[in-house]
């Protein structure tokens, strides 16, 4: 009897570690939506710093990490005023097309020392969309 429990001992153990190994990379990679593809948050570039300059500029150029972009419809784009991100905050919401990059807002809907926040998301053709990414700076020479 104690051959028998060894073996099946010893496939539970290899189960577990098979779940334990894999389960987090799983969860890590489930689809989003109703679409069985995953697509990650874009990281955003600039601007991300409380030392924003516009003199002499015409725009603020917003960029971000543009990976695989034959898959993208649109980004959806937001402004907000201060570090409050709802919609008491939003100063601006626009949908560009994949291929505008950078965005350039007029440097007229900026403050000299007001801090902005912005948000990007990216949606697919087929309507899946990224986790929106937030990002803060803040306006010191105008």
């Amino acid at each position: 009897m104690k051959n028998r429990i060894k073996p099946a001992l010893l496939i539970y153990l290899i189960f577990l570690s098979i779940i334990f190994i894999f389960t987090p990379y799983s969860y890590s990679r489930m689809p989003m939506g109703r679409n069985s593809e995953f697509i990650a948050a874009v990281t955003l570039l600039y601007p991300t710093t409380d030392n924003v300059v516009l003199t002499g500029k015409d725009y603020l150029e917003f960029r971000w990490e543009r990976i695989n972009t034959a898959n993208i419809d649109h980004y959806d784009f937001r402004l907000y005023k201060g570090y409050n991100t709802t919609a008491e905050g939003l100063i601006l919401k626009q949908k560009f097309p994949s291929n505008t990059y950078p965005v350039k807002i007029p440097v007229s809907q900026f403050e000299e020392g007001q801090a902005y926040s912005w948000s990007l998301m990216q949606v697919l053709y087929g309507g899946a969309k990224s986790d929106r990414s937030f990002a803060s700076f803040k306006i010191i020479k105008k």
